[in-house]
């Protein structure tokens, strides 16, 4: 009996000390996250992305066939010089909202603004240094609507009146925690764009690291994370966007 007992204190001594030596994760890292679905977050998110970019494409193709279909519009900007005409300015501010964008505008072939959906007041303003940056692509754009500075994803679509007179239509939408969240595919997905120190999709982010090795750390607590990066113009930091596993 006295062998019995030595035997068993030998395995209860042998387990525990072999817990104490096991290495330990550390408590704030979902183990349970894997590569597969990591990719499957990172796939959705690139697929919705993708929807979000045709949709303003296809949006935006068919405000211009409206406009340069509009003959109130040509009559009143080229038969009778009138760019002022209530006809051109308000174009804009009539299909901002039916378009779903919270940015549409007309200018003319020199960047001049005609009508301005977001700020009407704005017509007559030059637009060249955005206008020349966008084309049929929306790309993330830093812009300024009503004097304060917002994120935009824009794009441009050329159209002409009269055969031969070019025009330029310029619309998308303002990036905001809204947008951010239909990109995501499910609870527990939280997608985020950070671009240098800015960060939207999430408040209170106090400090937030970049993804490494499917992991990020916001606010010294880390979270499985995938990184995908952003079409962009102009000379700003790239934008990313960064779709967070936060798991109960």
């Amino acid at each position: 009996m006295k062998f019995v007992w030595v035997f068993l204190l030998g395995i209860l001594l042998g387990g525990a000390g072999a817990y104490l030596f096991m290495p330990r994760q550390p408590k704030n890292v979902d183990t349970s996250v894997d590569t597969l679905e990591l990719a499957a977050v990172k796939t959705s998110v690139e697929r919705r992305l993708v929807e979000t970019t045709s949709d303003i494409k296809t949006r935006l193709s068919a405000f211009c066939k409206e406009v340069a279909g509009d003959q109130l519009f040509s009559l009143r900007l080229l038969v009778e010089n009138n760019p002022t005409a209530p006809e051109v300015t308000n174009k804009a501010t009539q299909f901002l909202k039916p378009m779903g964008f919270s940015l549409l505008e007309i200018a003319d072939s020199g960047y001049t603004l005609i009508s301005c959906g977001q700020f009407p007041a704005s017509v007559g303003n030059s637009v060249a240094s955005k206008g020349e940056l966008l084309s049929d692509e929306p790309v993330i754009l830093a812009d300024r609507v009503m004097g304060a500075d917002v994120l935009s994803f824009q794009a441009k679509c050329a159209f002409t009146i009269a055969e031969s007179i070019p025009f330029y239509a310029m619309g998308g939408v303002t990036i905001d925690t809204d947008w951010l969240k239909r990109l995501s595919p499910r609870e527990g997905v939280t997608v985020l764009l950070k671009q240098g120190a800015t960060v939207l999709g999430l408040d209170n982010v106090k400090t937030i690291s970049d993804v490494k090795d499917g992991k990020v750390i916001i606010n010294d607590k880390e979270f499985a994370a995938v990184e995908i990066p952003l079409p962009h113009a102009g000379g700003t930091e790239a934008p990313r966007l960064i779709a967070v596993l936060k798991k109960e």
